[in-house]
């Protein structure tokens, strides 16, 4: 008898928001000096090219491959990359968020949920849970 997959249960907003975003710890990223741009190095994965090709891959190349691929976040993408160290909930960066660009609380909700969104889907930040009070 196979095991049945069972889906995963959405999470209610309450608990999105008491979320923690980490970086990923493997990620590589610089700043210029404390306060600006933030750039990530984001290694590639290459597949493996089959035994009869490899020799044809090598001599067409003119060069190899690169390795990674550089990701310039902008003000407020670097400024979210430097808050999501895992000690803040997704709710108070979205205050801190709203506060420091002066959006309202829905605006500054709907960005950062998609940028941290987009970053999560590139395996740059995950969540961490932490239990809710009611």
């Amino acid at each position: 008898m196979s095991a049945m997959r069972l889906k995963p249960q959405p999470i209610d907003r309450r608990r999105s928001l008491a979320l923690k975003p980490v970086r990923n710890p493997e990620a590589v990223w610089e700043s210029a000096d404390g306060a600006g741009l933030v750039t990530i190095d984001i290694p590639l994965q290459r597949r493996p090219v089959p035994g009869p090709f490899l020799w044809l891959a090598t001599k067409l190349a003119r060069k190899a491959p690169p390795s990674s691929r550089r990701m310039e976040l902008d003000q407020v993408g670097s400024f979210v990359w430097r808050a999501a160290d895992g000690r803040r909930t997704m709710r108070e960066m979205i205050w801190l968020l709203a506060a420091e660009y002066r959006l309202n609380r829905k605006d500054a909700e709907v960005a950062l949920l998609e940028f941290v969104r987009q970053l999560s889907a590139r395996n740059l930040m995950a969540f961490a849970n932490t239990p809710c009070s009611v």
